[in-house]
């Protein structure tokens, strides 16, 4: 059974990030993130559609998620500079006939390499065991996305298995608590 959020959830921070929920404001903001070819493939996404169109869709996912009463991103925002940075949270999947709670984070490129993918997941892990009853949890990642295999693992995900989501082949990090 899926557990809903608190109120808490929408509005949160850790040591150098505030999150807060997404608002179509925040579209114009994320649309650069689909502007890099690089990392498409980690996505699933149809490239043939433009960067606003992609960001839009996936705004207002996350958007109809708290509308639902269902887990999903934040913006993620650096509290030294008010600069949004991207997307993060924990959503809720449907994995191997099971509920699981999915830590997410994607970020802006600018932002990376700094140690905040780590910071945001390590937030939502945190939040996650205490706020939720769930027993673990787990993130999906493409298995060319070194970078956030990285994170997972310094976190304490380790590898559990190979799974298949929105078409593409996906390795699963998870912790168990």
């Amino acid at each position: 059974m899926k557990s809903k959020p608190k109120t808490t959830y929408y509005k949160q921070s850790s040591d150098r990030l505030l999150f807060r929920s997404l608002t179509v404001e925040d579209v114009e903001l994320w649309m650069p993130f689909f502007n890099s070819e690089d990392y498409h493939r980690f996505l699933g996404q149809d490239i043939s559609k433009p960067a606003d169109a992609r960001a839009h869709v996936w705004i207002d996912r996350q958007i109809q998620r708290k509308k639902d009463g269902v887990y999903g991103q934040l913006a993620v925002i650096e509290k030294s500079s008010g600069k949004f940075m991207g997307v993060g949270g924990i959503i809720h999947r449907e994995l191997y006939g099971n509920d699981d709670l999915e830590i997410t984070y994607s970020l802006l490129p600018e932002f990376w390499g700094k140690g905040y993918a780590r910071e945001l997941a390590k937030h939502f892990i945190d939040y996650a065991k205490a706020e939720t009853d769930t027993k673990s949890v787990m993130s999906m990642i493409h298995p060319e996305n070194e970078a956030s295999k990285k994170v997972a693992l310094a976190n304490g995900l380790t590898f559990d298995g190979m799974a298949k989501f929105m078409r593409i082949p996906v390795e699963v990090y998870r912790l168990k608590f």
